[in-house]
């Protein structure tokens, strides 16, 4: 992962969809004139294309061991005719931004392109010359078939960005705002009606719809989900004491890291090792459940975590009853000298 750059999001850990997005965003805000023009481009049958013989080459740059390389050949040799690697693998992911990581290196080092973002094959490039964007699609072009051997879409844009807006990882980005894409904002009104004229109450709506929902509180929706009514589950930030009587079974916590939960009641208690708390929580998650019939069946199973977490204790303090239950997730957060802390934050 150390030799990827920045500019690159996908199935990379700390960055991701919305990495991506904070950082799009932010620079289309800062920097309007340097943003004016946009290129987008991806790859024809990624993929399938991945040639085995550059990537092989590719993976002995980075790795020296005989015996992993052995291993690394024969996972990328499991897919025949010497082209492609297995969908659905994990490595398959970390080989996909390999392969393309050097591309990655000479935009930002040699052709000195400010802004540019990658996730997996599709690429944006902003910059306030559309003539320099028309030279740089060349040089892709070029490096892409001449070094990877595979060709780019014939759907490249290149256009300015007021005109229509940036359509990239499920948003629409322009320099003020960020809109869902139009099949997302569909995908979720449709969920919504079909749920209420099924019956189902409005907290059952609002788990089933916690996930889309999710999507859309990263953009600019605020209208959208009040005109739908399913904002009333609270969020972790929404609220910032209480108890309740604890049931279901124990978890450690780093168990239900970036899990979504369902956080139901908490207590602090006074510690028999310290002078500090200890806390103990109660929340719901999703867990597959096996049916008598032997069908699996995803349901909300309750559990309670004990923590001594200082960071978690001072989020908790002063919440309301009342305020409960509401959607939440612990993430680990590094420090320096192998150090961390846990934070609640929205789930997303």
């Amino acid at each position: 992962v150390s030799h990827f750059t920045a500019d690159s999001y996908s199935c990379i850990k700390g960055r991701g969809i919305h990495g991506l997005l904070h950082k799009l965003s932010e620079n289309l805000r800062i920097d309007s004139v340097g943003t004016t023009y946009c290129l987008k481009i991806d790859v024809k049958k990624f993929y399938p294309s991945i040639d085995h013989a550059i990537l092989k080459r590719i993976v002995r740059k980075k790795i020296k061991d005989a015996e992993l390389l052995a291993l690394l050949d024969e996972i990328i040799d499991s897919v025949p005719d010497e082209k492609g690697i297995p969908i659905g693998n994990f490595l398959s992911q970390f080989f996909a931004n390999l392969y393309l990581t050097e591309l990655d290196h000479h935009l930002k080092e040699e052709c000195h392109v400010k802004y540019y973002y990658r996730y997996a094959d599709d690429m944006v490039i902003l910059h306030s010359s559309k003539e320099f964007l028309h030279g740089l699609l060349v040089y892709l072009n070029h490096y892409l078939n001449v070094e990877r051997e595979l060709t780019l879409k014939s759907n490249y844009q290149i256009f300015p960005v007021d005109a229509r807006g940036i359509d990239f990882v499920g948003y629409i980005f322009y320099h003020t705002h960020i809109l869902a894409r139009k099949k997302n904002k569909q995908g979720l009104i449709r969920k919504v009606l079909a749920l209420r004229k099924q019956g189902r109450s409005e907290e059952e709506i609002r788990l089933q719809t916690a996930n889309r929902v999710g999507f859309m509180i990263h953009c600019n929706s605020r209208h959208l989900l009040k005109t739908l009514n399913i904002t009333g589950m609270k969020k972790f930030s929404d609220v910032a004491k209480t108890t309740g009587k604890f049931e279901g079974s124990k978890l450690h916590i780093n168990d239900v890291l970036d899990k979504t939960m369902k956080l139901l009641a908490y207590e602090l208690t006074d510690s028999k090792h310290n002078a500090d708390k200890c806390l103990t929580i109660q929340y719901e998650i999703e867990e597959e459940l096996l049916q008598a019939d032997e069908t699996t069946k995803t349901e909300w199973v309750k559990h309670i975590t004990f923590t001594g977490s200082k960071s978690l204790v001072s989020q908790l303090q002063g919440i309301e009853t009342t305020d409960f239950p509401f959607m939440a997730k612990i993430i680990k957060q590094p420090l320096a000298r192998g150090k961390c802390f846990y934070k609640f934050v929205d789930p997303g």
